[in-house]
């Protein structure tokens, strides 16, 4: 089987001939540190090293990877139209005027000014929005896509739409202030989320009009869990949150013909229905060690709603601290869980984190492969 017909097929709760696998998205990477033992490890030295995400310092995977472990995945990825400045500080500056910073000793960027923080939402109309009109967020995007579609038979996602209803409002306002707008200033809160939601609509717009007929799917992000629970109340998401995000999707899928995966990490297991109300098809990543996210239960209870993309391997304790045998073990037992009926594609809970030795990670999928055959039996 394809792997394009593959995907499909799981998202169709159907068997297809083993699970599909995927890496490379900003949530399904590997962290540069370990990237480079990964490469040195395989023997594949000359392809460049091309960061994903600043912030979270992962990586663009090599094709020479992806075809190593037989993945089904490509990831387009639309671009910003201006990248990170490095500020006099030695910090640096993104597009919508958010600051990072790397503490000593550290492996990722944090974020340290926010530019909304102190706004009014009078302000807001002084502020300098990025304009989604810009043609550099699409540049090369048909060409790569339709190449993908017509010379390869991967299944396609296209990129772009991190955090863009909650999780951006946060990083603009600071976590902070957001969440008191959502329960102290909602008439604030309501006006900085129609600003951003028209942004992302018109992102959508230019981006499916460019390749809507060959992508599969069309990821978005929007973090709504902690390791407990959701970050606010369900009532307070389905008031201020969820409307919007459904407007969204719903346009995404009138203008394509693709699935819409989300990606919310943490317990969200409260909100999973409201995720397939609104037209969510695919969830990532399936924290299984959050509360109440055990993969046995999301799928005997959700399993013939949605995919669960992710929660093939625990990136918290099993694949940092387990041995080998424990990745193993591990991989097995969320593919038994999670993959009987379709529904399922194969990837770690998160990215792989800059402590993870290439033999893990090589273990990782090449178990998944193996164990993923649903001819396989015990």
């Amino acid at each position: 089987m394809k792997p394009r017909e593959r995907l499909i097929k799981a998202f169709e709760h159907k068997e297809p001939d083993r699970v599909p696998l995927d890496m490379g998205s900003p949530a399904t990477s590997i962290h540069v540190e370990a990237y480079v033992k990964l490469k040195k490890y395989l023997g594949i030295n000359k392809t460049s090293l091309r960061i994903l995400d600043n912030m979270q310092q992962v990586v663009l995977i090599d094709e020479p990877i992806l075809q190593r472990f037989s993945i089904d995945t490509r990831h387009i990825y639309l671009k910003p139209a201006k990248e990170w400045q490095k500020l006099p500080d030695g910090n640096y500056v993104d597009e919508w005027g958010i600051k990072y910073k790397k503490p000593e000793g550290s492996h990722y960027y944090d974020m340290y000014e926010h530019p909304l923080t102190n706004a009014t939402i009078e302000e807001l109309d002084k502020y300098n929005w990025p304009d989604p009109d810009d043609a550099r967020r699409v540049e090369g995007l048909k060409e790569k896509a339709e190449k993908l579609y017509t010379s390869t038979d991967y299944a396609i996602v296209l990129n772009g739409f991190g955090e863009c209803l909650f999780g951006l409002p946060s990083w603009l306002r600071s976590h902070t202030h957001f969440y008191m707008d959502l329960l102290s200033d909602k008439k604030f809160a309501s006006a900085l989320l129609d600003r951003i939601l028209e942004y992302e609509m018109k992102l959508a717009k230019n981006a499916l009009e460019k390749v809507g007929k060959y992508i599969q799917v069309i990821r978005v992000s929007d973090d709504l869990g902690t390791e407990n629970g959701p970050i606010i109340s369900p009532s307070l998401y389905r008031e201020l949150i969820k409307p919007r995000q459904k407007k969204l999707y719903a346009f995404m899928k009138e203008n394509s013909n693709a699935k819409i995966l989300l990606h919310s990490c943490g317990s969200v297991y409260e909100l999973i229905a409201d995720f397939i109300e609104i037209g969510v098809d695919a969830l990532n990543p399936v924290q299984v060690a959050a509360r109440n996210m055990d993969s046995k239960k999301l799928k005997d209870e959700f399993g013939d709603k949605i995919t669960f993309w992710g929660g093939g391997c625990d990136s918290q304790r099993i694949l940092p601290f387990g041995n080998i045998d424990e990745v193993e073990k591990e991989v097995k037992k969320r593919i038994k869980d999670l993959a009987p009926g379709g529904g399922f594609v194969f990837a770690p809970v998160h990215n792989i984190q800059y402590d993870v030795s290439p033999e893990k990670i090589c273990t990782l999928y090449e178990k998944a492969k193996q164990f993923g055959t649903y001819f396989l039996k015990g």
